[in-house]
This record gives C-alpha cells, sequence and structure tokens, in this order.
C-alpha cells in the first residue's frame, strides 16, 4: 500500500458557547484542517488539525495547510507505506521541525487508514482497552463567581464528573471563584484549576493555599510555560499536585519537566503533540518517571474527538476520574454528542451522562459527511489537493 494524494480542508468552527480564559476569549471562532490522506488501494485516512491560534501553539490554520502541503506531503509521505509510522515520524521530523499540530493531522490519518486496513478500530494498534467509557470534566469559563457556580452545577447535573474552571485574569478574586463552584457542586465533585500560565510564582503559592481548603484535585500550569523554576517552586510550596500543560507539547519539554521536578502530572493532548506515536512515546516517559497524567481536546470537530477517545481507553496513566476533558460537545451548547447537530463527521463519537465511548468501527470510526463539512470552509480559503485525489 502506498499514499498517493491528499486533499487539505481549511474549516472554522462557529460554538453557541465561548470561554474565557487567562489569555483570551476561545470559541467565538476556530480555525481548524481537516485532511484526506489517500492511498492506492482505495482507503482513505482521516486527520484533523485544530491550534487555538498561533499564541498557543504556535502554528495556525495557513502553517499546518503549509506545512503539510509544501514539505510534509511531498517530501515525506508521498509514495510511502502508511505503516512505516516510525520512519515517516523521523523523517518528518527531519523535515520539519516541531510544528506538532501539523503533525498530529498526518499521524491520525495513518492510523485512520492502518485500522480500515486491518478492519480494526485504532485503539487495538495501540495498545489495547483499559476501559470502554471515559469519565469526562467540562470546562467552566472566567466569569463572576455566581455566574462560574452556575454553570459548573449545570455541568454536574448532567452527569459530568469533574469541572475544569478557568482562572487566572484576577489572582485574588479567584479564590472567590473557587469557593463559589465547590459551594455549587459540593464535596463529591472533582475541581481541576487551570491557570493557563497566568500566575507569578508568588501569586500562585499565595492564591492556591488558601485555596486547599476547597480540595481541588489538581492545578494545571499556574505559572508561565517558559518559567519551569517558577513551576518547581510553586510544586514544591503548594500542597496539591501541580501540572505542566503548555511547557509540555513535546518530548524534549516533558523530559525538562521531569529532570527538574517541577510537576505532579501532565495535561497531555496529542492534538498538538504529534499523535498517537508520539503521545504513546510521552506517556511512557511519564509512568516511567512515577507521574501521571490527565488530558483534553483541543476543539476539533469529531476526527479529533474520536482520536482522543481512543488514546484515552488504551492509556493506563490516564485514570484520574474526570480525567479527559471535553471541548466541543459543551461549547456546542450541548453537554451530550446527541444533542451536536453541527459536526462534519456521520457520527459523532457518544458523549452522554458525562462519558465518552470509543467508536467500534474501523480506524478512527468516523467518516465526513460530503455536504457538512463544506458548509464551515473558511471564508477566503480553498480546498488544496495534491497527487491523485479520489
Amino acid at each position: 500500500m502506498k499514499i498517493i494524494g491528499i486533499e487539505i480542508l481549511p474549516l472554522t468552527i462557529s460554538f453557541k458557547t465561548v470561554i474565557e480564559e487567562s489569555f483570551g476569549t476561545v470559541g467565538l471562532k476556530e480555525d481548524d484542517v481537516v485532511i484526506k490522506l489517500y492511498t492506492d488501494e482505495g482507503i482513505t485516512g482521516l486527520g484533523e488539525g485544530s491550534t487555538l491560534g498561533p499564541f498557543y501553539c504556535g502554528e495556525s490554520q495557513e502553517t499546518v495547510m503549509g506545512i503539510i502541503g509544501h514539505h510534509l506531503f511531498p517530501k515525506v509521505l508521498d509514495g510511502k507505506d502508511p505503516f512505516n509510522i516510525d520512519l515517516i515520524h523521523r523523517h518528518m521530523d527531519k523535515v520539519v521541525y516541531e510544528n506538532s499540530v501539523a503533525k498530529s493531522a498526518i499521524d491520525f490519518a495513518l492510523h485512520d487508514i492502518m485500522g480500515k486496513a486491518l478492519n480494526v478500530p485504532v485503539y487495538r494498534l495501540i495498545g489495547g482497552k483499559f476501559t470502554d467509557r471515559i469519565p469526562l470534566r467540562a470546562s467552566v469559563g472566567i466569569a463572576s463567581p455566581e455566574a462560574m457556580a452556575e454553570r459548573a452545577k449545570a455541568i454536574v447535573d448532567a452527569g459530568f464528573q469533574g469541572i475544569k474552571m478557568k482562572v487566572g485574569l484576577k489572582p485574588y478574586e479567584d479564590i472567590e471563584r473557587v469557593k463559589a463552584i465547590r459551594e455549587a457542586v459540593g464535596k463529591e465533585t472533582i475541581i481541576d484549576i487551570d491557570v493557563n500560565g497566568a500566575y507569578s510564582p508568588k501569586e500562585a503559592i499565595a492564591v492556591l493555599n488558601k485555596v486547599a481548603d476547597c480540595a481541588p484535585i489538581l492545578v494545571e500550569q499556574p505559572v508561565s510555560r517558559d518559567d519551569l523554576e517558577g513551576l518547581a517552586l510553586v510544586k514544591r510550596s503548594v500542597n496539591l499536585p501541580i501540572g505542566a500543560c503548555e511547557s509540555a507539547l513535546t518530548l524534549s519539554q516533558i523530559l525538562r519537566v521531569i529532570r527538574m521536578d517541577a510537576a505532579d502530572f501532565f495535561n497531555y493532548k496529542i492534538s498538538r503533540s504529534g499523535g498517537f506515536f508520539r503521545g504513546k512515546q510521552a506517556v511512557y516517559m511519564m509512568e516511567a518517571a512515577g507521574l501521571f497524567a490527565v488530558g483534553s481536546e483541543q476543539l476539533g470537530f469529531g476526527i479529533e474527538l474520536a482520536a482522543q477517545a481512543h488514546f484515552a481507553v488504551s492509556t493506563s496513566i490516564l485514570k484520574l476520574p474526570g480525567g479527559y476533558a471535553a471541548g466541543i460537545i459543551g461549547m456546542a451548547g450541548t453537554f451530550h454528542s446527541t444533542g451536536f447537530t453541527g459536526d462534519i463527521v456521520d457520527e459523532t463519537p457518544l458523549v452522554q451522562d458525562g462519558q465518552l465511548r470509543v467508536p467500534e468501527r474501523p480506524g478512527l470510526g468516523v467518516e465526513l459527511v460530503e455536504d457538512r463539512w463544506r458548509r464551515y470552509i473558511t471564508p477566503g480559503k480553498e480546498v488544496i489537493r495534491i497527487g491523485k485525489v479520489l
């Protein structure tokens, strides 16, 4: 089997609900890239790359399309056997430095092809299943304590086991936000505080020590992604699990965090970090270091959600209750995928009662619907077709 062509689709998602984070508003319009990778045996693989914008991980819709169209497809993929995953990743890393969102989209498509060729779901290719369903957290954006508490209560009532609450705009007001959410959801619901790097080490230590009695189960990225010394200081000074998220996009960054003993856990997103292949390498490093991981999606369509589901069920250290955060469902104005009518795939991976089920069909288990994805074409952009496209 050989790869013979690619379609690169520039899409833009508009959500019904936005999330205010310390670095800005997420969800007004999110640019996305979907790829269709063609083989000479008639099997097509789907991949997706959502970036949240260049401020977040250094990539954008334009860079993902350009890197794939001008470099990764012609110089790495064209004519290659899609089963040679290790070789392809090594070659991609030689041809292009970083740009892991673009590489993730390709990795997803390669695994989709392999699964379809072997007639097995992707999770069978990457370790099998540790569980059938993934308990989810849902996000609460920064707002008044009262509004955040109301949103958190609605999430719990919908069956989600955890709250991922955003903070960081005004550190000392965040104390009241945490207390309000804890009072609204009770003692049994897990709370994850996500700062997105907005605090200084001094602010983080002061705020987190004041909210420790609210029993947040973990704190994500309390200080700037580049301040590993500060992250390590917070970890030593606060009696709460401290995690690296934006500080740990690549394997080398994860290794630095481990060597500096700067975190207790990682929030790891395979859609921004190289896909399944690099993701498995990353979690094995974390496990060897005695650390755990949580995960979340990057606000893509159902292709990305399916990929996240396959990764989550096959990864033993993603075992924290509510250890995965689902974005697109809640931001589409519903807490159940059955109420999400705007997806571009035929069957959005099932989210119901706060749990995500992994697709069981071959490959990623989803297929594009032509008249759906065309509604999301980014204005002013065109589909790129290279090679033999069926």
